[in-house]
């Protein structure tokens, strides 16, 4: 790692946490002229973090959110440019198919949305699918909604090409832990303050232990840490190229083709325990989420149903109960920031959320936004489910 330790002073801003939206928010402070460390316990981008698998979705459709349907386009030119700037490619444009097993009422809204907005899209039947993608069943499908243009984000390497820029940009990074004082300021492992202009705590599935009053548990705000494992198959013809990225809310499964090796990602929308982040983490699925994989997946690609496993990861989600964001500042002070729950389409939105977090903390231009859904107090349910999944009322 680049650097370690703060340098010269406190700085404008502090991010705990090393993820997707802390080095994002971090990156993006800096290039606002402020003086930024960001403090992670391991490293950006290792393998346990909520970030770090080899790949994530990229999807411009968001049901009725026209908010964050926006800030995807905006996050997109991000990724790319990083990308550019790090020499590799971080954005796999292998399309998104939306399979339609049920009503379809979400990819409807979508689909009027990405039109409006112009984002290409196309509604194909299920004849046309498979003609297309002839690893495809058409088993139960109506049709399939395909953003040509979208597709898949190199989850891993996207957050250690953001650290990378950070630091290159002058930013510090610190290894180490920290926790809240009462008003959210950050203390270090021996109690004493770390001092900062202004503070964004982005911890993921740690967030609510660190603020149970906040975003814990019977709180309006609550953030859920469950697991939800993955797994990657040796499946012949579902290498990029052969087959989209895909999602299927009806059987409850989705899907990132065959890349650099890794086997096809199959994960199903299963959750397969409570997650404990203090506790040890497993390094690999359980049989029944293995399994529970094999059997969805392979209602629409067949051949996933007798693949050999390659590879199996279990991994951190952490949710709201809308599946909206918190995005806000700490009650009992405004240069403190929380952000979590993104899990299930936030990695995407990283640059754009960085860059929300970024401009409130320092309060330079902070982005003004219509409703309260990323509130803390006062939340407001948002408009409909941003993920495609069955959403609990507040």
């Amino acid at each position: 790692m680049a650097a370690r330790g703060v340098v010269g002073g406190s700085p404008d801003l502090l991010v705990v946490g090393g993820g997707s939206w802390g080095t994002w928010t971090a990156l993006l402070a800096k290039k606002l002229g402020a003086s930024v460390t960001l403090m992670e316990a391991l490293v950006p981008g290792h393998r346990d973090a909520t970030s770090g698998d080899h790949s994530r979705i990229f999807r411009h459709a968001h049901g009725e959110d026209e908010l964050l349907l926006g800030w995807a386009r905006k996050s997109l030119a991000a990724w790319k440019a990083l990308g550019t700037m790090s020499g590799e490619e971080l954005f796999v444009e292998s399309g998104v198919a939306w399979c339609v097993s049920d009503l379809g009422l979400w990819e409807a809204e979508s689909e009027r949305r990405l039109r409006a907005a112009g984002v290409p899209c196309e509604r194909i039947t299920a004849d046309e699918a498979v003609k297309r993608w002839p690893a495809m069943s058409p088993a139960a499908l109506a049709s399939v909604l395909y953003e040509p243009t979208a597709g898949f984000l190199r989850a891993a390497n996207g957050v250690r090409a953001a650290a990378r820029a950070f630091t290159k940009a002058g930013g510090v990074i610190t290894q180490g832990r920290a926790h809240p004082a009462a008003d959210g300021s950050a203390l270090d492992a021996s109690g004493a303050p770390i001092s900062a202009g202004a503070v964004v705590w982005a911890t993921g599935s740690s967030l609510p232990g660190l603020f149970p009053e906040l975003v814990g548990a019977d709180t309006p705000a609550e953030i859920t840490p469950v697991r939800r494992d993955v797994t990657y198959f040796a499946a012949k013809g579902m290498q990029v190229g052969d087959i989209p990225t895909w999602i299927d809310a009806g059987v409850g499964v989705w899907g990132i083709p065959d890349e650099s090796g890794h086997g096809a990602k199959v994960g199903p929308d299963f959750d397969a325990g409570s997650f404990d982040p203090n506790a040890p983490w497993p390094q690999e699925a359980t049989e029944e989420s293995i399994q529970v994989s094999r059997q969805r997946a392979g209602i629409r690609f067949p051949a996933l149903l007798d693949a050999p496993l390659k590879e199996s990861r279990a991994c951190q989600h952490e949710r709201t109960l809308t599946w909206h964001y918190v995005l806000d500042h700490h009650p009992a002070n405004p240069k403190v920031w929380l952000a979590g729950g993104g899990s299930g389409h936030g990695y995407k939105q990283a640059p754009a959320v960085g860059e929300a977090l970024a401009r409130a903390a320092l309060d330079r231009s902070p982005v003004a936004l219509a409703d309260r859904r990323f509130k803390i107090l006062e939340r407001e349910q948002g408009p409909g489910n941003p993920a495609g999944e069955p959403t609990e009322e507040i």
